[in-house]
Protein backbone atom coordinates (compact mmCIF):
# COMPACT_ATOMS: atom_id res chain seq x y z
CA UNK A 1 0.00 0.00 0.00
CA UNK A 2 1.12 3.46 -0.81
CA UNK A 3 0.21 6.54 1.29
CA UNK A 4 0.84 10.12 1.74
CA UNK A 5 3.80 11.18 4.23
CA UNK A 6 2.53 11.41 7.56
CA UNK A 7 3.05 15.39 8.64
CA UNK A 8 4.39 16.43 11.47
CA UNK A 9 2.67 14.66 14.89
CA UNK A 10 0.71 17.24 17.40
CA UNK A 11 1.62 16.33 20.88
CA UNK A 12 -0.67 16.41 23.91
CA UNK A 13 0.70 15.00 27.19
CA UNK A 14 1.01 11.32 26.00
CA UNK A 15 -1.26 11.69 23.15
CA UNK A 16 0.36 12.09 20.18
CA UNK A 17 -2.15 13.16 16.78
CA UNK A 18 -1.01 12.18 13.35
CA UNK A 19 -3.21 14.79 10.62
CA UNK A 20 -4.62 12.69 8.14
CA UNK A 21 -2.66 10.49 5.78
CA UNK A 22 -4.58 9.38 2.51
CA UNK A 23 -4.47 5.92 0.49
CA UNK A 24 -2.54 6.46 -3.04
CA UNK A 25 -2.38 2.72 -4.14
CA UNK A 26 -4.28 0.13 -2.66
CA UNK A 27 -1.25 -2.66 -3.51
CA UNK A 28 2.35 -1.52 -5.31
CA UNK A 29 5.28 -3.69 -6.03
CA UNK A 30 8.11 -1.82 -3.97
CA UNK A 31 8.43 -0.88 -0.49
CA UNK A 32 10.58 2.29 -1.22
CA UNK A 33 8.80 5.12 -0.65
CA UNK A 34 9.57 8.48 -2.37
CA UNK A 35 10.26 11.72 -0.11
CA UNK A 36 6.27 12.65 0.17
CA UNK A 37 4.92 8.88 0.19
CA UNK A 38 5.62 5.60 2.41
CA UNK A 39 4.88 2.42 0.54
CA UNK A 40 4.38 -0.62 2.82
CA UNK A 41 4.53 -4.33 1.62
CA UNK A 42 2.18 -7.01 1.66
CA UNK A 43 3.91 -8.82 3.88
CA UNK A 44 4.01 -6.74 6.31
CA UNK A 45 0.39 -5.73 6.06
CA UNK A 46 -0.49 -9.22 5.95
CA UNK A 47 1.47 -10.06 9.25
CA UNK A 48 -0.24 -7.52 11.18
CA UNK A 49 -3.82 -9.00 9.58
CA UNK A 50 -2.96 -12.53 11.27
CA UNK A 51 -2.97 -10.62 14.77
CA UNK A 52 -6.00 -8.62 14.61
CA UNK A 53 -9.33 -9.50 15.64
CA UNK A 54 -12.04 -7.91 13.69
CA UNK A 55 -15.30 -6.90 15.22
CA UNK A 56 -18.54 -6.54 13.30
CA UNK A 57 -21.27 -5.33 15.52
CA UNK A 58 -24.96 -5.61 14.06
CA UNK A 59 -28.09 -5.46 14.50
CA UNK A 60 -30.75 -5.97 12.07
CA UNK A 61 -29.23 -5.34 8.55
CA UNK A 62 -29.84 -7.69 6.04
CA UNK A 63 -28.22 -10.78 5.99
CA UNK A 64 -26.93 -10.64 2.80
CA UNK A 65 -25.10 -7.31 3.73
CA UNK A 66 -23.62 -9.33 6.94
CA UNK A 67 -22.75 -11.74 4.44
CA UNK A 68 -20.44 -9.41 2.14
CA UNK A 69 -18.45 -7.63 5.18
CA UNK A 70 -17.51 -11.03 6.60
CA UNK A 71 -16.32 -12.17 3.33
CA UNK A 72 -14.51 -9.08 2.67
CA UNK A 73 -12.97 -8.97 5.78
CA UNK A 74 -8.66 -10.72 5.23
CA UNK A 75 -8.54 -14.49 5.49
CA UNK A 76 -5.88 -13.59 8.31
CA UNK A 77 -8.16 -11.75 10.71
CA UNK A 78 -10.53 -13.46 13.55
CA UNK A 79 -13.95 -12.07 12.53
CA UNK A 80 -16.24 -11.70 16.04
CA UNK A 81 -19.81 -10.87 15.07
CA UNK A 82 -21.25 -9.07 17.86
CA UNK A 83 -25.30 -8.72 17.48
CA UNK A 84 -28.43 -7.76 19.05
CA UNK A 85 -30.71 -8.47 16.73
CA UNK A 86 -34.25 -9.68 17.39
CA UNK A 87 -34.90 -13.22 18.64
CA UNK A 88 -37.85 -15.08 16.67
CA UNK A 89 -39.32 -17.35 19.99
CA UNK A 90 -41.98 -19.40 18.33
CA UNK A 91 -44.49 -19.87 15.43
CA UNK A 92 -45.48 -16.63 14.19
CA UNK A 93 -43.13 -14.62 15.43
CA UNK A 94 -40.04 -12.87 13.24
CA UNK A 95 -37.82 -15.21 11.92
CA UNK A 96 -35.07 -15.79 13.92
CA UNK A 97 -31.92 -13.84 12.95
CA UNK A 98 -29.34 -14.66 14.77
CA UNK A 99 -29.74 -18.35 14.35
CA UNK A 100 -29.19 -17.46 10.57
CA UNK A 101 -26.39 -15.47 11.58
CA UNK A 102 -24.87 -18.47 13.25
CA UNK A 103 -25.17 -20.58 10.76
CA UNK A 104 -23.55 -18.02 8.06
CA UNK A 105 -20.69 -18.12 11.05
CA UNK A 106 -20.67 -22.42 10.12
CA UNK A 107 -20.62 -22.07 6.47
CA UNK A 108 -17.08 -19.54 6.48
CA UNK A 109 -16.02 -22.24 8.84
CA UNK A 110 -15.97 -24.80 6.89
CA UNK A 111 -13.39 -23.00 4.64
CA UNK A 112 -11.25 -22.52 7.20
CA UNK A 113 -12.43 -18.91 8.62
CA UNK A 114 -12.24 -18.09 11.73
CA UNK A 115 -15.47 -16.59 12.85
CA UNK A 116 -17.03 -15.91 16.42
CA UNK A 117 -20.30 -15.06 17.44
CA UNK A 118 -21.88 -13.58 20.35
CA UNK A 119 -25.27 -12.32 20.77
CA UNK A 120 -25.72 -8.75 22.87
CA UNK A 121 -28.58 -10.47 24.93
CA UNK A 122 -27.00 -13.72 25.66
CA UNK A 123 -27.64 -14.19 29.58
CA UNK A 124 -25.03 -16.47 29.69
CA UNK A 125 -22.88 -13.71 28.55
CA UNK A 126 -24.38 -11.08 31.51
CA UNK A 127 -24.05 -13.46 33.84
CA UNK A 128 -19.86 -13.90 33.19
CA UNK A 129 -19.76 -10.14 32.97
CA UNK A 130 -21.38 -9.63 36.57
CA UNK A 131 -19.04 -12.53 37.77
CA UNK A 132 -16.39 -10.60 36.15
CA UNK A 133 -16.81 -7.12 37.91
CA UNK A 134 -18.65 -5.53 34.67
CA UNK A 135 -22.01 -5.55 36.36
CA UNK A 136 -21.88 -1.48 35.10
CA UNK A 137 -22.73 -3.16 31.40
CA UNK A 138 -25.71 -5.02 32.44
CA UNK A 139 -29.48 -3.35 33.20
CA UNK A 140 -30.86 -4.78 36.51
CA UNK A 141 -33.15 -7.74 36.43
CA UNK A 142 -36.50 -7.56 35.46
CA UNK A 143 -39.15 -7.53 38.13
CA UNK A 144 -40.08 -11.32 39.54
CA UNK A 145 -42.59 -12.74 37.10
CA UNK A 146 -45.38 -15.11 38.05
CA UNK A 147 -45.36 -18.67 36.33
CA UNK A 148 -48.53 -20.42 35.38
CA UNK A 149 -48.11 -23.00 37.92
CA UNK A 150 -47.47 -20.07 40.56
CA UNK A 151 -43.85 -20.13 40.49
CA UNK A 152 -41.90 -16.83 41.09
CA UNK A 153 -39.20 -16.95 38.47
CA UNK A 154 -36.50 -14.17 38.10
CA UNK A 155 -35.30 -12.57 34.80
CA UNK A 156 -31.80 -13.11 34.02
CA UNK A 157 -30.08 -9.96 33.81
CA UNK A 158 -28.80 -8.86 30.05
CA UNK A 159 -26.65 -6.12 28.83
CA UNK A 160 -27.75 -2.92 27.73
CA UNK A 161 -28.79 -1.94 24.02
CA UNK A 162 -26.49 0.39 22.60
CA UNK A 163 -23.62 0.24 20.00
CA UNK A 164 -21.12 0.85 22.32
CA UNK A 165 -22.28 -1.66 24.82
CA UNK A 166 -21.81 -4.20 21.99
CA UNK A 167 -18.23 -2.93 21.67
CA UNK A 168 -17.46 -3.41 25.10
CA UNK A 169 -18.88 -7.27 25.05
CA UNK A 170 -16.48 -7.30 21.75
CA UNK A 171 -13.02 -6.58 23.41
CA UNK A 172 -14.16 -8.54 26.63
CA UNK A 173 -14.75 -11.42 24.05
CA UNK A 174 -11.67 -10.69 21.95
CA UNK A 175 -9.82 -10.31 25.33
CA UNK A 176 -10.69 -13.24 26.80
CA UNK A 177 -10.37 -16.00 23.84
CA UNK A 178 -8.00 -14.33 21.40
CA UNK A 179 -5.50 -13.51 23.98
CA UNK A 180 -2.87 -13.68 21.80
CA UNK A 181 -4.26 -11.64 19.50
CA UNK A 182 -2.35 -7.51 19.64
CA UNK A 183 -4.62 -5.78 17.49
CA UNK A 184 -8.73 -5.44 17.62
CA UNK A 185 -10.42 -3.34 14.93
CA UNK A 186 -14.15 -2.28 14.18
CA UNK A 187 -15.86 -2.53 11.04
CA UNK A 188 -20.24 -1.72 10.87
CA UNK A 189 -22.16 -3.80 9.75
CA UNK A 190 -24.13 -1.75 7.46
CA UNK A 191 -22.16 -1.13 4.07
CA UNK A 192 -23.26 -1.63 1.24
CA UNK A 193 -19.78 -1.99 -0.70
CA UNK A 194 -18.08 -4.82 0.70
CA UNK A 195 -14.50 -3.96 -1.32
CA UNK A 196 -13.98 -1.27 0.63
CA UNK A 197 -14.15 -3.43 3.57
CA UNK A 198 -10.74 -5.07 2.44
CA UNK A 199 -9.54 -1.31 1.95
CA UNK A 200 -10.59 -0.72 5.25
CA UNK A 201 -9.08 -3.78 7.26
CA UNK A 202 -5.68 -3.02 5.20
CA UNK A 203 -6.22 0.68 6.23
CA UNK A 204 -5.82 -0.36 10.03
CA UNK A 205 -2.95 -2.76 8.73
CA UNK A 206 -0.57 -0.06 7.65
CA UNK A 207 -1.80 2.67 10.47
CA UNK A 208 0.00 0.25 12.66
CA UNK A 209 2.93 -0.70 10.51
CA UNK A 210 3.40 2.92 10.09
CA UNK A 211 4.53 3.11 13.90
CA UNK A 212 8.07 4.25 15.20
CA UNK A 213 7.52 1.21 18.41
CA UNK A 214 6.25 -1.97 18.86
CA UNK A 215 2.72 -2.36 20.17
CA UNK A 216 4.41 -3.22 23.66
CA UNK A 217 6.59 0.55 24.07
CA UNK A 218 3.64 2.61 22.51
CA UNK A 219 -0.06 2.13 21.42
CA UNK A 220 -1.90 2.77 18.65
CA UNK A 221 -5.26 4.01 17.29
CA UNK A 222 -5.76 3.73 13.55
CA UNK A 223 -9.10 6.12 12.63
CA UNK A 224 -10.72 6.01 8.92
CA UNK A 225 -12.42 9.19 7.10
CA UNK A 226 -14.25 8.01 4.36
CA UNK A 227 -13.48 9.30 0.53
CA UNK A 228 -17.26 10.46 0.14
CA UNK A 229 -20.16 9.30 1.65
CA UNK A 230 -22.50 9.57 -2.06
CA UNK A 231 -26.05 10.33 -2.21
CA UNK A 232 -28.13 10.17 -4.74
CA UNK A 233 -29.73 13.92 -5.85
CA UNK A 234 -31.53 14.99 -9.02
CA UNK A 235 -31.04 11.28 -9.78
CA UNK A 236 -26.88 11.62 -9.27
CA UNK A 237 -24.59 10.81 -7.16
CA UNK A 238 -23.28 13.77 -4.73
CA UNK A 239 -20.14 12.47 -3.35
CA UNK A 240 -20.15 14.16 -0.25
CA UNK A 241 -16.95 14.77 1.86
CA UNK A 242 -18.02 14.60 5.15
CA UNK A 243 -21.45 13.24 6.55
CA UNK A 244 -23.71 15.20 8.61
CA UNK A 245 -23.36 14.54 11.96
CA UNK A 246 -18.93 14.17 11.04
CA UNK A 247 -19.45 17.90 9.99
CA UNK A 248 -20.37 18.71 13.88
CA UNK A 249 -18.19 16.70 15.80
CA UNK A 250 -15.12 17.06 14.01
CA UNK A 251 -15.72 21.12 14.41
CA UNK A 252 -16.27 20.66 17.99
CA UNK A 253 -13.40 18.69 18.79
CA UNK A 254 -11.27 20.92 16.78
CA UNK A 255 -12.14 23.81 19.14
CA UNK A 256 -11.08 21.21 21.79
CA UNK A 257 -7.77 20.52 20.68
CA UNK A 258 -7.35 24.51 20.00
CA UNK A 259 -8.04 25.30 23.76
CA UNK A 260 -4.86 22.47 24.81
CA UNK A 261 -2.66 24.06 21.52
CA UNK A 262 -2.65 27.31 23.27
CA UNK A 263 -3.45 29.07 19.69
CA UNK A 264 -6.38 31.23 19.57
CA UNK A 265 -9.98 30.02 19.39
CA UNK A 266 -12.43 32.82 17.35
CA UNK A 267 -15.14 30.75 16.98
CA UNK A 268 -18.21 31.21 18.60
CA UNK A 269 -21.09 29.13 16.97
CA UNK A 270 -19.30 27.85 13.53
CA UNK A 271 -19.61 24.25 12.48
CA UNK A 272 -16.41 25.32 10.02
CA UNK A 273 -12.69 25.01 10.69
CA UNK A 274 -12.06 27.68 8.36
CA UNK A 275 -9.13 27.44 5.78
CA UNK A 276 -6.71 25.96 8.20
CA UNK A 277 -6.96 22.30 7.66
CA UNK A 278 -8.41 20.38 10.90
CA UNK A 279 -6.39 18.43 12.83
CA UNK A 280 -9.54 16.02 13.93
CA UNK A 281 -11.01 14.58 10.72
CA UNK A 282 -12.28 11.24 11.99
CA UNK A 283 -14.38 11.95 15.09
CA UNK A 284 -16.86 9.83 14.44
CA UNK A 285 -15.40 7.05 12.95
CA UNK A 286 -16.92 3.94 12.90
CA UNK A 287 -14.28 2.34 11.38
CA UNK A 288 -11.10 1.95 13.75
CA UNK A 289 -8.90 -0.12 15.33
CA UNK A 290 -6.11 -0.39 18.05
CA UNK A 291 -3.52 -1.74 19.99
CA UNK A 292 -5.51 -4.73 22.00
CA UNK A 293 -3.41 -3.19 25.18
CA UNK A 294 -5.17 0.00 24.57
CA UNK A 295 -8.51 -0.95 23.96
CA UNK A 296 -8.24 -2.67 27.35
CA UNK A 297 -7.40 0.32 29.20
CA UNK A 298 -9.91 2.82 27.46
CA UNK A 299 -13.19 3.47 29.03
CA UNK A 300 -15.87 3.29 26.59
CA UNK A 301 -18.90 5.60 26.39
CA UNK A 302 -22.71 4.38 25.68
CA UNK A 303 -24.24 4.34 22.60
CA UNK A 304 -23.14 6.72 19.24
CA UNK A 305 -20.81 8.70 21.85
CA UNK A 306 -18.22 5.86 21.65
CA UNK A 307 -15.87 6.98 18.58
CA UNK A 308 -15.92 10.61 19.88
CA UNK A 309 -15.19 10.09 23.40
CA UNK A 310 -11.93 8.42 22.47
CA UNK A 311 -10.59 11.36 22.34
CA UNK A 312 -11.78 13.00 25.60
CA UNK A 313 -10.74 9.97 27.62
CA UNK A 314 -7.29 9.76 26.04
CA UNK A 315 -7.14 13.51 26.96
CA UNK A 316 -7.94 12.88 30.65
CA UNK A 317 -5.35 9.81 30.89
CA UNK A 318 -2.79 12.13 29.54
CA UNK A 319 -3.40 14.49 32.10
CA UNK A 320 -4.27 16.82 29.20
CA UNK A 321 -8.15 16.92 31.37
CA UNK A 322 -8.49 16.36 34.86
CA UNK A 323 -10.82 14.03 35.70
CA UNK A 324 -12.57 16.61 38.25
CA UNK A 325 -15.74 15.29 40.64
CA UNK A 326 -18.73 13.58 38.59
CA UNK A 327 -21.76 15.71 37.02
CA UNK A 328 -24.88 14.85 39.09
CA UNK A 329 -26.89 13.42 35.71
CA UNK A 330 -23.69 11.08 34.62
CA UNK A 331 -22.90 8.32 34.99
CA UNK A 332 -19.23 7.13 35.44
CA UNK A 333 -18.54 3.63 36.94
CA UNK A 334 -15.00 3.80 36.91
CA UNK A 335 -13.71 4.69 40.59
CA UNK A 336 -9.92 6.20 39.55
CA UNK A 337 -8.14 6.36 36.03
CA UNK A 338 -4.71 5.22 36.00
CA UNK A 339 -2.67 7.59 34.13
CA UNK A 340 -1.07 6.98 30.04
CA UNK A 341 1.60 4.36 30.98
CA UNK A 342 3.20 5.31 27.74
CA UNK A 343 2.56 7.30 24.60
CA UNK A 344 -0.72 6.62 22.36
CA UNK A 345 -0.06 7.74 18.64
CA UNK A 346 -3.56 8.48 17.07
CA UNK A 347 -3.66 7.93 13.07
CA UNK A 348 -6.22 9.18 10.94
CA UNK A 349 -6.18 7.65 7.32
CA UNK A 350 -8.23 8.70 4.47
CA UNK A 351 -9.77 6.14 1.76
CA UNK A 352 -9.51 5.33 -1.49
CA UNK A 353 -13.44 3.75 -1.41
CA UNK A 354 -16.69 5.59 -0.81
CA UNK A 355 -18.37 4.77 1.40
CA UNK A 356 -22.29 3.39 0.93
CA UNK A 357 -24.48 2.38 3.33
CA UNK A 358 -28.07 3.06 4.56
CA UNK A 359 -29.37 6.42 5.19
CA UNK A 360 -30.34 8.22 8.56
CA UNK A 361 -33.02 10.49 8.79
CA UNK A 362 -32.53 14.04 10.33
CA UNK A 363 -33.75 13.15 13.88
CA UNK A 364 -31.12 9.89 14.30
CA UNK A 365 -28.24 12.49 13.06
CA UNK A 366 -29.49 15.37 15.54
CA UNK A 367 -29.06 12.31 18.27
CA UNK A 368 -25.67 10.78 16.78
CA UNK A 369 -24.08 14.18 16.71
CA UNK A 370 -25.74 15.00 20.37
CA UNK A 371 -24.15 12.15 21.77
CA UNK A 372 -20.87 13.27 20.62
CA UNK A 373 -20.88 16.67 21.59
CA UNK A 374 -22.42 15.69 25.21
CA UNK A 375 -19.16 13.33 25.57
CA UNK A 376 -16.82 16.28 24.83
CA UNK A 377 -18.87 19.26 26.76
CA UNK A 378 -19.03 17.30 30.23
CA UNK A 379 -15.71 15.95 29.99
CA UNK A 380 -14.93 19.55 29.45
CA UNK A 381 -16.69 20.93 32.01
CA UNK A 382 -15.13 18.55 34.34
CA UNK A 383 -11.86 20.27 33.84
CA UNK A 384 -13.40 24.06 35.06
CA UNK A 385 -12.48 23.67 38.35
CA UNK A 386 -9.74 26.10 38.22
CA UNK A 387 -12.38 29.26 36.10
CA UNK A 388 -10.42 27.88 32.96
CA UNK A 389 -11.54 31.17 30.33
CA UNK A 390 -11.26 29.28 27.32
CA UNK A 391 -12.90 26.22 28.28
CA UNK A 392 -15.69 28.09 30.00
CA UNK A 393 -16.67 29.63 26.96
CA UNK A 394 -16.26 26.43 24.52
CA UNK A 395 -18.80 25.10 27.10
CA UNK A 396 -21.17 28.01 26.36
CA UNK A 397 -20.72 27.90 22.87
CA UNK A 398 -21.18 24.33 22.69
CA UNK A 399 -24.64 24.27 24.70
CA UNK A 400 -25.87 27.42 22.68
CA UNK A 401 -25.36 25.51 19.53
CA UNK A 402 -27.27 22.43 20.46
CA UNK A 403 -30.06 24.82 21.69
CA UNK A 404 -30.08 26.41 18.29
CA UNK A 405 -30.36 23.13 16.77
CA UNK A 406 -32.68 21.26 19.20
CA UNK A 407 -30.02 18.36 20.28
CA UNK A 408 -30.05 19.29 24.31
CA UNK A 409 -32.15 16.96 26.58
CA UNK A 410 -35.52 18.47 26.98
CA UNK A 411 -35.81 17.46 30.44
CA UNK A 412 -32.55 19.10 31.77
CA UNK A 413 -32.01 21.58 29.04
CA UNK A 414 -28.34 20.52 28.61
CA UNK A 415 -26.60 18.17 26.29
CA UNK A 416 -26.97 14.23 27.04
CA UNK A 417 -24.04 13.07 29.73
CA UNK A 418 -23.08 9.85 28.32
CA UNK A 419 -23.02 6.80 30.41
CA UNK A 420 -19.22 5.52 30.70
CA UNK A 421 -17.57 2.33 31.22
CA UNK A 422 -14.77 1.62 32.96
CA UNK A 423 -11.91 -0.55 31.19
CA UNK A 424 -12.13 -3.84 30.21
CA UNK A 425 -8.99 -4.00 32.24
CA UNK A 426 -10.87 -3.35 35.43
CA UNK A 427 -12.52 -6.88 35.18
CA UNK A 428 -11.27 -10.12 35.64
CA UNK A 429 -10.71 -11.49 32.16
CA UNK A 430 -9.93 -14.96 33.09
CA UNK A 431 -13.34 -15.37 34.92
CA UNK A 432 -15.39 -14.22 31.98
CA UNK A 433 -13.88 -16.69 30.20
CA UNK A 434 -14.36 -19.23 32.36
CA UNK A 435 -17.73 -18.83 33.34
CA UNK A 436 -18.94 -18.38 29.25
CA UNK A 437 -16.96 -21.77 28.73
CA UNK A 438 -18.93 -23.11 31.75
CA UNK A 439 -22.03 -22.29 30.76
CA UNK A 440 -21.72 -24.33 27.95
CA UNK A 441 -23.10 -28.11 27.32
CA UNK A 442 -25.78 -27.23 30.25
CA UNK A 443 -28.58 -28.26 27.74
CA UNK A 444 -31.88 -26.71 28.78
CA UNK A 445 -32.18 -23.93 30.87
CA UNK A 446 -34.31 -21.26 32.08
CA UNK A 447 -36.97 -22.27 30.44
CA UNK A 448 -34.79 -22.49 26.87
CA UNK A 449 -34.41 -25.51 24.30
CA UNK A 450 -31.04 -26.52 23.68
CA UNK A 451 -30.80 -25.22 20.23
CA UNK A 452 -31.80 -21.82 22.00
CA UNK A 453 -28.89 -21.94 24.50
CA UNK A 454 -26.64 -23.31 21.34
CA UNK A 455 -27.40 -20.51 19.34
CA UNK A 456 -26.98 -18.01 22.20
CA UNK A 457 -23.40 -19.41 22.46
CA UNK A 458 -20.02 -17.80 21.59
CA UNK A 459 -19.09 -19.95 18.32
CA UNK A 460 -15.31 -19.90 17.23
CA UNK A 461 -14.41 -21.96 14.16
CA UNK A 462 -11.54 -23.01 12.26
CA UNK A 463 -12.35 -26.24 10.82
CA UNK A 464 -16.04 -28.15 10.29
CA UNK A 465 -16.20 -31.53 9.94
CA UNK A 466 -19.96 -32.36 11.02
CA UNK A 467 -22.51 -31.85 13.30
CA UNK A 468 -21.33 -30.22 17.18
CA UNK A 469 -22.50 -33.50 19.09
CA UNK A 470 -24.90 -31.23 22.07
CA UNK A 471 -24.17 -33.67 24.07
CA UNK A 472 -20.67 -33.69 24.26
CA UNK A 473 -19.18 -31.99 27.28
CA UNK A 474 -17.61 -28.57 26.64
CA UNK A 475 -13.96 -28.18 26.24
CA UNK A 476 -11.78 -25.31 27.15
CA UNK A 477 -10.21 -23.09 24.93
CA UNK A 478 -6.41 -23.17 24.79
CA UNK A 479 -4.56 -19.66 23.85
CA UNK A 480 -5.72 -18.82 20.38
CA UNK A 481 -6.72 -22.67 19.97
CA UNK A 482 -10.58 -22.24 17.97
CA UNK A 483 -12.37 -25.05 18.57
CA UNK A 484 -15.75 -25.65 18.55
CA UNK A 485 -17.96 -24.07 21.23
CA UNK A 486 -21.40 -25.22 21.89
CA UNK A 487 -23.82 -25.68 24.86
Amino acid sequence: MRLTRPPTIRQFGQLQIAPEVQILDLDVPTSRGAHNDVCLSRGSLDKILSDMVMVVPCKDEALGIIRGVIAAIPAPCVVLLVSNCRRGRGEGDVEDQYTQLVDLARTFGTYGRQVLTIHQKDPAAAAALHDAGMSALLVDPLPTTTTATGDDTKQPMVIRNGKGEGMVLGIAVAAAFCPGKRYIGFVDADNFNPCSVTEYCRAFAAGFAMSRAAPEQEDTVVRLKWSSKPKIRNGRFDYVSEGRCSQVVNAWLNRLFVLFSGEQDNKRDSTTTGTTKPLITTGNAGEHAMTMALAKKLRLAAGYAIEPFHFVDLLVRGDMISQGPRDDDGVDCTPSLLPLDRPVVVRQIRTLSPHYHRDSDDEHIRSMWAAGLGCIYHGVARSQQDGSDSGARLCRDMLAYAVRHDGVDKATGKLPCPRVYPPVQTMSVARFRDGLALSLGKGSENGQTTVDLEMCSVFAWTEFDGEPDVNESPRPLASCDYQHMHR
